[in-house]
């Protein structure tokens, strides 16, 4: 009887080492993923010429004094 029990307590600490190493190689991957994603999205900023904000360059329209604001207060002053 003490055979088996010890054969069970080996299988199960076998199988719990190995579904501990395929989470951590799983959030491995994910944080990989997410590295990748935030490189491929970010855009370059640039500051507003009248109230000084950065926002992305996407959001920004040209202007005599280099880039302004298309929304919020600073787009309601001209």
């Amino acid at each position: 009887m003490a055979k088996i029990i010890a054969w069970l307590i080996l299988i199960f600490l076998v199988l719990l080492a190995l579904r501990l190493i395929g989470a951590r190689n799983a959030r491995a991957r994910r944080n990989a993923a997410k590295e990748t994603v935030s490189k491929s999205v970010a855009e370059p900023m640039v500051r507003c010429a009248r109230c000084g904000v950065f926002l992305p360059r996407a959001e920004a329209r040209t202007s005599d004094g280099g880039y302004v604001c298309t929304t919020g207060a600073c787009a309601t002053h001209g």
